[in-house]
C-alpha cells in the first residue's frame, strides 16, 4: 500500500512519516490554507478483519472523546474507497517533536523534566479515566513531546488502539479470557495474567514502569517476553536506586508505590500520583510508614494502604482481616492483630474464661433512600455521591438504551430499591434546545411502561 499522492477530502498525501503493526502514517497537506495533517490507515490485513476495523474506530472515537490537551486531536475517521479496496482511516494533528523512548536514548532526563512530563500524563489520565476508557499500552512510544514555542515538553498521549472502554461498545467483541494485550516491558500483573481484571490502576503500574525507566535508563524487568511476564507476576523489582544511586529516595518511593502487585496497593487514582509529585518528601514518609505497617502486621490479617485527603496529605489506613480457623471447623472464624500473630487458639483444652465476642461490624453507610421511583432515578442523575453514574452514562451514544442495573455495576453504585422493578433501561439525548451544557435523560419502565425524564448538566462532575 502507498497512499502517496492520494486525495483524501481536501488533503493530498505528501510522503510516508512511518509504519507500525496495525497500520501506515502519513503526512498530509491541505490544499487551500497549507496546513499538515497525520493520517493513519490500516494494513490490507487489517482492514479485512471487522474486529480490528471496530477497534480501530473505537481509538479515534476514544481519543476524540476524551478533549483533554495533552491527548492528541483526531480531526477526522472514516473509510477510504480506493481502486483496490477500502480502508479505515483516522486523521489526526501533525506532531512537531518526538516520542519519549527516542528522548531517553539521547540521554538522561533532569528531574523536574520528569516532573513535568510524568504530571501532564497524569493529567491526560486522569480526563481519560473519568471517560470510562483504560489506555492499557501506556509505553515511551505512546508518549509524545511536542516542541511547542510556550513549551518545548509538551506532552501528547497517542495510541489508544488497544483502550478498554468500561461501558463498551457492542458492536466492538470483547477481549477474550485468557488473552494477554499490551507491551510485555510495561504490562500490569494483572494485565499478564489476561483474566480481564483491568481497570484504571493498570495504568498506573505502566505509568510507574515508564518512571522507573526514565528514572535508571533500564526496564524494570529486562529479557525476552517470558522473563518479563514473570517479573511483573512474581519477582520484586530491583529498586531504582540498586540500579542508578543519584536517584532520591522520595523519586524512588513513588516508583515503587505505583508498581505494587496488588492494584489496592497502589495508589488508587491518578489524582493520587499527581498530589504526590507535588509533595514527594509527603508521599515518601507515608509511604515508608505503610511498609512499616504492612512488616509489623503482615501476619496479622490485616492489610494497609495509603489514603489521600483532598489536600494532599497521605496517611497509612489499616483495615483487619477475617481468617477461618480450619481446625476449629469452617465456620470458627478468628480476627487476628499483631499481639497474637495470627496464631489459631487451640481446640482443646477450652480456655479458662470464655473470650469476650467480637464487636458486631458496623454496617456500610447508606444514603437515604427517595421516597418514590421518581425520586430514585432523578438521585442516580442529580446526587453528586452517584456522579459515576451519570459519566457512565455519557460516555454512551445519546439514544442508546441501557439497563439501569447493568449501568449501575459498571460505575460502582449500590441500586436504590426503591426503583422500579426491572426490566429499567435509561438513555440519554441532547438538549433540545441546543443547549451543548445540558442533556435530557429518560428512565423507561418496560414492565409497566412508567417513564421519567429529567434535564441535567452534561458536564457537571
Amino acid at each position: 500500500m502507498n497512499l502517496v499522492g492520494q486525495r483524501i477530502g481536501s488533503y493530498v498525501v505528501d510522503r510516508e512519516l512511518g509504519s507500525g503493526g496495525a497500520g501506515t502514517v502519513y503526512l498530509c497537506k491541505h490544499q487551500l490554507i497549507d496546513r499538515d495533517v497525520a493520517i493513519k490507515v490500516l494494513h490490507d490485513d487489517q482492514n479485512r478483519d471487522p474486529d480490528q476495523v471496530a477497534r480501530f474506530f473505537q481509538e479515534a472515537k476514544a481519543a476524540a472523546e476524551i478533549g483533554h490537551p495533552n491527548i492528541i486531536i483526531i480531526i477526522d475517521f472514516g473509510t477510504l474507497h480506493l481502486e483496490d479496496g477500502d480502508r479505515a482511516y483516522m486523521m489526526m494533528e501533525c506532531l512537531d517533536g518526538m516520542s519519549l523512548d527516542k528522548r531517553l536514548r539521547q540521554g538522561g532526563l533532569q528531574l523536574e523534566d520528569i516532573t513535568h512530563i510524568l504530571a501532564q500524563c497524569c493529567s491526560a489520565l486522569t480526563a481519560s479515566h473519568a471517560k470510562g476508557i483504560i489506555h492499557r499500552d501506556l509505553k515511551p512510544p505512546n508518549v509524545y513531546l511536542c516542541n511547542r514555542s510556550f513549551d518545548p515538553l509538551f506532552v501528547k498521549v497517542l495510541d489508544f488502539g488497544i483502550a478498554k472502554l468500561t461501558t463498551p461498545d457492542p458492536s466492538v467483541r470483547k477481549t477474550q479470557y485468557g488473552i494477554v494485550i499490551g507491551t510485555p516491558a510495561y504490562m500490569s500483573p494483572e494485565q499478564c495474567e489476561g483474566k480481564g481484571a483491568i481497570d484504571h490502576r493498570t495504568d498506573i503500574y505502566s505509568l510507574g514502569c515508564m518512571l522507573y525507566e526514565m528514572l535508571t535508563g533500564s526496564l524494570p524487568f529486562p529479557g525476552e517476553i517470558g522473563e518479563m511476564l514473570r517479573g511483573h507476576l512474581y519477582e520484586t523489582v530491583v529498586p531504582p536506586r540498586e540500579r542508578n544511586p543519584s536517584v532520591p529516595p522520595e523519586w524512588e518511593a513513588l516508583c515503587l508505590h505505583m508498581m505494587q502487585k496488588e492494584k489496592a496497593a497502589r495508589p488508587q487514582s491518578m489524582v493520587e500520583v499527581a498530589q504526590a509529585l507535588e509533595d514527594l518528601r509527603g508521599h515518601a514518609a507515608a509511604f515508608q510508614a505503610a511498609a512499616v505497617t504492612r512488616g509489623a502486621i503482615g501476619h496479622s490479617g490485616h492489610t494497609a494502604r495509603l489514603v489521600t485527603d483532598d489536600t494532599g496529605h497521605a496517611e497509612v489506613a489499616a483495615q483487619p482481616t477475617l481468617m477461618v480457623d480450619v481446625r476449629s471447623g469452617p465456620h470458627a472464624v478468628r480476627t487476628t492483630d499483631a499481639a497474637s500473630r495470627g496464631v489459631a487458639t487451640p481446640a482443646s483444652p477450652p480456655p479458662q474464661s470464655p473470650p469476650e465476642p467480637p464487636p458486631e461490624p458496623l454496617p456500610p453507610p447508606r444514603l437515604p433512600e427517595p421516597a418514590d421511583p421518581a425520586a430514585a432515578c432523578t438521585a442516580l442523575v442529580t446526587d453528586p455521591r452517584h456522579a459515576a453514574f451519570l459519566a457512565t452514562l455519557l460516555v454512551r451514544p445519546p439514544g442508546r438504551w441501557s439497563a439501569v442495573a447493568e449501568l449501575c455495576q459498571t460505575s460502582g453504585i449500590a441500586a436504590s430499591p426503591m426503583l422500579p422493578p426491572a426490566p429499567l433501561f435509561v438513555t440519554w439525548l441532547d438538549h433540545p434546545y441546543l443547549d451543548p451544557s445540558v442533556c435530557a435523560v429518560v428512565f423507561l419502565s418496560l414492565r409497566d411502561g412508567w417513564s421519567a425524564s429529567l434535564l441535567c448538566a452534561r458536564r457537571r462532575w
